[in-house]
């Protein structure tokens, strides 16, 4: 186009968006800025929209930012929700909650924008606290305010008044959420009673959360069966094969590990290899497990030792049945200290001041020995990690996760 205009910018941006080719979107917004053209309300929905995807907290803030130095955008409901949920979505609890407490209006669509932040931090009674508080504003609540987990009998409370109190009939994410709060809490018999029990099919993610419950319950009786009913809807879907042969792990059972493993091979699914991300200086650095050939792992290799002999000082201890591969114990060390979120969490520590948070995105689902690795760090180090994996996000503070050990 000899002559582009910004509705001509936001139409390329929002089509990027919209095929979530997120760096893309933001490399474009840069290219407008650089051509001179000023970004609208609009622009800045989608950007922050991109921001929540890729979990870029930086540029995120900038957009906050630039927003309330300029008159002429007004911070709208629309606008306003699409903050909050950015801000969630980057790790940043604090920075959606300021958002949500300088609107000057809320409707329901907020409200839960808010609760979501908070359910995502782990912080379970104050979403119930802001549930209560939309009750006492007169916003009636929707079906997806109902999808954010609190505590066990509070979550059975809720999930009853769905359709005793404000006529929602609750649907499968909500027996979803049932599942995964009640598996949380150990109760794996009640969570299968219910999942036996729904009114509809249960998909891929009901049984996906009871599999996950049985890992941190070390239960290989149940996880078989719900692994079982997993490989019916999806066959191909590699993170179950793996859970299930780290659940096989956990209990030393390496001939049922190996049969999952060709099972696999079998059926040509393949596991991609694990990848973190953190931005710093407004630049992505990408690390993949077991990679030794970033020029950054100079640099990273002394780090990582010295970060090893400071966590075990403190009683750390790696925890091996996270390698699925029948070798000795050094090199099942040597494989762990390689995942990838270690190595991005050592640059992070070597490139970052003292104090300032670690955010780190990946693509997999964290193990527990990595998960392990995180508390030690935010405590030893006295940072807070954030790890946003494929499942959910980690707020690592003082030897403490947000999750309270369960993904």
């Amino acid at each position: 186009m000899p002559d582009a205009d910004l509705v001509s910018w936001n139409t390329m941006i929002g089509a990027l968006v919209q095929d979530s080719m997120f760096m893309e979107a933001i490399e474009l917004f840069r290219k407008m800025q650089n051509q001179g053209v000023e970004p609208d309300r609009v622009t800045l929905m989608e950007l922050a929209s991109a921001c929540g995807y890729l979990g870029a907290v930086e540029l995120a803030k900038w957009i906050y930012l630039y927003i309330q130095k300029k008159d002429d955008i007004q911070c709208d409901l629309r606008l306003g929700t699409a903050l909050i949920d950015m801000f969630a979505r980057c790790g940043d609890p604090h920075g959606a909650m300021q958002v949500f407490s300088h609107m000057a209006q809320r409707d329901v669509s907020a409200w839960t924008a808010a609760i979501g932040a908070m359910a995502m931090e782990g912080n379970g009674k104050q979403a119930i606290e802001l549930f209560n508080e939309m009750l006492h504003q007169g916003i009636k609540p929707d079906a997806v305010v109902f999808s954010h987990g609190g505590l066990v009998e509070e979550g059975w409370e809720f999930f009853g008044s769905m359709d005793d109190s404000f006529g929602i009939k609750p649907k499968v994410v909500h027996y979803g959420c049932m599942v995964d709060l009640l598996g949380r809490a150990g109760l794996l018999a009640e969570a299968l009673n219910l999942i036996k029990h729904m009114p509809m099919e249960p998909n891929v993610v009901i049984w996906s959360s009871l599999l996950a419950a049985c890992r941190m319950h070390k239960n290989v009786d149940v996880a078989k069966y719900a692994a079982e009913k997993i490989a019916q809807l999806d066959p191909e879907r590699p993170g179950i094969h793996v859970l299930l042969s780290t659940i096989y792990a956990s209990a030393g059972q390496w001939n049922d590990v190996a049969k999952v493993r060709l099972q696999m091979k079998e059926q040509g699914v393949q596991k991609g290899p694990g990848s973190s991300s953190v931005q710093i200086d407004g630049e992505v650095y990408e690390f993949t497990s077991g990679a030794e050939t970033r020029p950054e792992m100079d640099r990273i290799e002394p780090m990582l030792l010295e970060m090893n002999c400071r966590l075990r000082e403190a009683g750390y201890s790696p925890d091996l049945t996270n390698v699925l591969l029948d070798v000795d114990e050094p090199e099942k060390e040597y494989l762990l200290s390689r995942h990838s979120e270690k190595l991005a969490i050592a640059f992070s520590l070597i490139n970052t001041g003292q104090g300032m948070p670690v955010r780190v995105v990946k693509n997999l689902r964290i193990c527990s020995d990595c998960h392990t690795f995180a508390k030690s760090v935010s405590k030893v180090y006295n940072r807070e990690i954030i790890i946003r994996d494929n499942n959910r996000f980690h707020f690592f503070r003082h030897g403490s996760c947000s999750c309270k050990d369960y993904w």
